[in-house]
């Protein structure tokens, strides 16, 4: 089985219907604030696509734009509760989470223990997205029995349909050697031409499920 999220949903209309009218069952996770989350993410909902909040984090570079209400590392417990519940708000359709970014607040257990506490009390599974080897999301998860899984792979890292392609191809074997795998890409155009062109041949051999079926 093979579970195909796609992050940073919300900033474009066009490419997000584009995404939401294709045959391949996929996941889409919104960012909070994009000024076309909730009305994509309803039609996501009509459709009955797996749906997720993409919590943005703090990461190491300075040189990312931020969410506007991106997790900090030196937030206190109660801003990061206050904005997460803030988020979860945003996308009220939404059954999961997954971080944006976050190579920095995302190494600290501490802050990870606290949204992660946040989404148990919501009854949200967390993905942890693995943007740093350091990540804490995953375990904290295991050690509070939040539903839970990880990113195996990036498919879009190099932005070119040849590109993506092999790495479609590369998450289906993983899934057949493994049993299950979660690949993240993104919302742009490579991306819907890799999926026209590759997509039928390359997932063929796996089932293509919502992320909800590989938490645990």
């Amino acid at each position: 089985m093979v579970a195909i999220i796609i992050d940073d949903m919300g900033y474009s209309l066009r490419l997000g219907r584009q995404f939401l009218q294709m045959q391949a069952r996929l996941n889409f996770s919104f960012l909070p604030d994009a000024p076309y989350a909730k009305e994509l993410a309803l039609q996501a909902q009509a459709r009955g696509d797996g749906i997720l909040v993409h919590l943005p984090m703090e990461p190491k570079g300075k040189t990312w734009r931020l969410e506007p209400q991106t997790l900090m590392a030196t937030d206190s417990p109660e801003q990061i509760r206050k904005k997460v519940f803030s988020m979860l708000a945003a996308i009220p359709f939404a059954v999961g989470a997954d971080n944006h970014m976050g190579s920095l607040f995302s190494e600290n257990a501490r802050n990870m223990r606290i949204v992660i506490e946040t989404l148990k009390a919501r009854g949200i599974y967390f993905v942890d997205s693995v943007t740093t080897p350091g990540s804490q999301g995953l375990a904290v998860a295991q050690q509070l029995r939040l539903p839970s899984a990880r990113r195996h792979l990036f498919l879009d890292n190099d932005r070119e349909v040849g590109a993506i392609c092999r790495q479609l191809r590369q998450l289906a074997a993983l899934a057949l050697r493994q049993g299950q795998a979660i690949g993240i890409g993104h919302p742009h155009q490579a991306m819907l031409d890799a999926f026209a062109q590759c997509g039928d041949e390359a997932l063929q051999p796996v089932e293509l499920v919502r992320v909800s079926s590989l938490v645990h």
